[in-house]
């Protein structure tokens, strides 16, 4: 146990906070004895009643003394150390409870519990008062629902350090490790997770990110690695597997902060680091099987990590290796499995995976961290689509001629400076490169080919935060350099006679140059925020003998510059109303571009902006937690794909607009019973050869309904039941074209069951608990025979997680 302030005292199991614990699924995979000091035990109230009612507490803090404070972001044990030694109050929690969580800043003069309460925001836990002075921190429920708290910065709504996400005029959604480890009872892919907690995610573009109908960027640490240059092989959410990450966080919508490549928003995958002086040992052992073909389908994995503080520097190393089995459909045969690790669709592969995080306090100097990640994909077997015809007899998976031969390798990097005080500003630089490379073996008629594909990141950001508190109290600007280049490429050979076959994409590079500018202005309960960004872009193409090939040179440059402009209003203070006007960029994918021209002078990227509009509000009441969005988009030269599903895409710019609504909301009824869901509709307008036409069903997915039920009748079991309701689209009755095939109603059940069990946690999860069969939105917009394949049916999750 922890105590901060005072003298440990002895200890006791606090079994109704365990009981909160097990009903709010906040924390899984250690489960131990939870403790609290003997003085806590005089007061029944302290670990068992549910979280403080806040106008109580805003009294008590009106009758405090302000303190003058000063204290980070940082691991929580650390930050409530410095809270108890400047307020001389006594904090008391078990010492799992502040295990890998970060505190919230604060930075000024508040009364003790005000301040408590801001480092304590969006941790998930909240305090009471057990005597004067004196308080115990509990669980909040709405870690067991979906991602609607906030944790206390972001990494994506601004580039000011330490940001709170309160003050982000944006629609942002987290999910934490909790949450992470809750979706995995029922799934092994990230695209999963993002797709049932994420309101806006489009999950029916195969190989291209989109959220709200645009191109979404995606990072590891940090480090971009998606395919902006020519959307292939999808690869990039998978390039990390789900034991690996400590939290998603996704930006819905434009993001002035970062530019190119987020026109619709960004996902960031982040890896753990360590939060405790203790050692601290994780492993997670995995198996999942199809129950209606055992054999093949088997999906094993191992994770290991170990984490700690040592003084000023701190370490954070895992791995996992995993066999990454096939996926078989309702009647035992191979599935489409279009989601899979297997560079789009079904196969069977051997995985490692490796992530590091490193950091060194250096003081008044500041902090450096080293991220990285590793990953090596080899494959056992791998499978090539004999097409079916189009809602009649299905297609079939056969096994690829060297498909076996087929492998993944990619790396991430990051190294990030940061000091809070430079002359009194605040500043980060970031070091970044990714690479990325496969290849995979396809038929060509009677011969086999070989595609290989390269795609390579470098970059730099730096940002300096300057306090405005001369002119306006709490007001600062924030403003920087980024410098990212690109590299794509992907020819193919025949394996028979190594000889060229074409260019999927020639050789090109982009290069980016921005510089930006952000004001954060606080006014009584609204913050303003205003800003641009003014990127120029150059690239050039190396030249290519053969099909798809082009003479190389450089491609002519240009040069786009972003507004931005939002308000948030702090009704009190769980409520907040936003609305937000953004741009993003709206680019050709070079790839493509450079494969349709002959020399690199006639590549033509048409840079354009998309004008987003956004209107939203958040709350976080003491069991209820809600968040509501609605968003219109227009662009005269937004950026897609004319696709006929057999030949490569070719790009297409027209007049689009989008608009929708979302919402996220968790509910805990009481210490047994919660409630919550995820809610996304679309819908747009495209004009083509001056037509208005609505946007097809590659572009836009149908409505998509994620709710679950939450049940804890023990303090050492929680259950949950998932729903997953796709609904009917079908804009274009009677249409054959490519894309605007009719979305079929759909509604999948998950079950799943996490039993404390000895040291560790046990889980138990069957995805598609009714063996439903069905097809993916791909094969049913593609309106041909090509995909024309069933997705996965009944799969059983087997788990044990254990901290020690």
């Amino acid at each position: 146990m922890a105590m901060c302030g005072g003298e440990m005292t002895d200890d006791r199991n606090n079994a109704a906070n365990r009981w909160r614990r097990g009903a709010y699924g906040a924390v899984f995979g250690a489960v131990g004895a939870w403790c609290v000091p003997a003085w806590a035990a005089q007061d029944a109230t302290v670990s068992g009643s549910a979280p403080r009612d806040p106008a109580p507490m805003t009294v008590l803090a009106q009758a405090e003394p302000v303190v003058t404070l000063d204290i980070p972001a940082q691991p929580l044990a650390a930050a409530l150390a410095t809270f108890a030694a400047e307020t001389g109050w006594q904090i008391g929690y078990p010492s799992e409870m502040a295990r890998d969580v970060t505190s919230g800043a604060v930075a000024g003069r508040f009364a003790p519990a005000d301040a408590l309460s801001r480092i304590l925001a969006g941790t998930g836990l909240d305090y009471r008062m057990t005597g004067e002075g004196t308080a115990t921190l509990v669980a909040l429920p709405a870690e067991t629902g979906a991602s609607v708290r906030l944790p206390p910065v972001t990494v994506l709504g601004s580039r000011r350090l330490d940001a709170p996400l309160s003050n982000i005029p944006a629609s942002i959604t987290y999910v934490g490790q909790a949450e992470i480890d809750r979706e995995q009872r029922v799934t092994n892919r990230v695209e999963d997770i993002v797709s049932r907690t994420v309101p806006g995610f489009n999950p029916t573009n195969n190989g291209v990110r989109n959220i709200r109908g645009r191109t979404a960027q995606v990072f590891i640490n940090g480090v971009p690695v998606n395919e902006q240059l020519r959307a292939s092989a999808g690869s990039d959410l998978n390039l990390v597997q789900p034991d690996q990450l400590s939290a998603i966080e996704v930006s819905r919508g434009a993001n002035s902060a970062y530019g190119f490549g987020s026109s619709g928003g960004i996902i960031a995958l982040s890896t753990p680091r360590a939060e405790s002086e203790e050692l601290t040992l994780r492993t997670v052992l995995r198996e999942s099987f199809n129950p209606h073909r055992v054999g093949g389908s088997h999906q094993a994995s191992l994770y290991q990590s170990a984490a700690q503080i040592v003084g000023d520097f701190d370490y954070h190393v895992g791995g996992v290796l995993a066999y990454d089995g096939a996926e078989f459909d309702p009647s035992g045969d191979l599935a489409l499995g279009f989601d899979n690790s297997a560079l789009l669709n079904n196969g069977k592969e051997v995985i490692g995976s490796i992530d590091g995080s490193f950091g060194y306090d250096m003081g008044d100097a500041g902090r450096l961290r080293l991220s990285t990640t590793f990953q090596n994909v080899d494959f056992r077997e791998r499978y090539q689509l004999v097409p079916g015809v189009f809602r009649g007899p299905y297609g079939s998976l056969d096994p690829q001629p060297q498909g076996e031969e087929s492998f993944r390798r990619s790396y991430t990097v990051n190294l990030n400076y940061e000091n809070a005080d430079v002359a009194g500003s605040a500043l980060r630089l970031e070091v970044f490169a990714s690479d990325t490379y496969n290849e995979s073996f396809r038929s060509v008629g009677a011969r086999v080919v070989r595609d290989e594909q390269t795609n390579v990141y470098h970059g730099f950001r730096s940002s300096l935060s300057t306090p405005l508190d001369g002119l306006v109290p709490g007001g600062a600007v924030t403003y920087g350099l980024d410098v990212i280049e690109n590299r794509f490429f992907r020819p193919v050979f025949f394996t028979d006679t190594g000889a060229l076959q074409s260019f999927v994409s020639p050789d090109v590079t982009l290069e980016s140059l921005a510089v930006f500018g952000q004001l954060d202005v606080p006014v009584g309960d609204f913050v303003l925020s205003g800003g641009l960004r003014h990127e120029r872009y150059d690239g050039e193409a190396e030249s290519g003998a053969g099909v798809g090939g082009i003479v190389g040179g450089d491609i002519r440059n240009f040069d786009l510059t972003l507004f931005n402009a939002g308000l948030v209003y702090f009704v009190d203070d769980s409520t907040e109303l936003y609305t937000t006007f953004s741009q993003g960029a709206e680019i050709s994918q070079l790839g493509r571009s450079a494969r349709g021209a002959t020399t690199a002078a006639e590549v033509d990227t048409q840079p354009a902006k998309s004008n987003q509009y956004e209107i939203g509000i958040r709350g976080d009441w003491a069991s209820l937690s809600l968040a509501l969005a609605a968003f219109y988009t227009e662009s005269d030269l937004l950026s897609s794909l004319i696709c006929d599903g057999i030949n490569p895409c070719i790009p297409l710019r027209e007049p689009r607009e989008f608009w929708g609504v979302e919402a996220i909301a968790a509910w805990q009824i009481d210490p047994v019973w919660g409630v919550g869901g995820v809610f996304t509709w679309q819908d747009g307008l495209r004009v083509a050869n001056g037509d208005t036409r609505r946007i097809d069903n590659r572009d836009l997915p149908p409505v998509l309904v994620t709710g679950f039920v939450d049940y804890s009748p023990a303090p050492w079991v929680t259950g949950t039941l998932q729903v997953n309701y796709r609904g009917e689209r079908d804009p274009f009755p009677g249409s054959v074209a490519f894309g605007e095939g009719k979305i079929d109603e759909e509604i999948l059940v998950n079950v799943s069951a996490a039993f404390d069990l000895g040291r560790g946690q046990l889980r138990l999860g069957v995805e598609n608990l009714l063996n439903t069969e069905y097809t993916s939105i791909p094969a049913e917009s593609g309106n041909s025979g090509f995909l024309w394949l069933p997705e996965e049916g009944r799969r059983v999750f087997v788990s044990y997680a254990l901290e020690w």
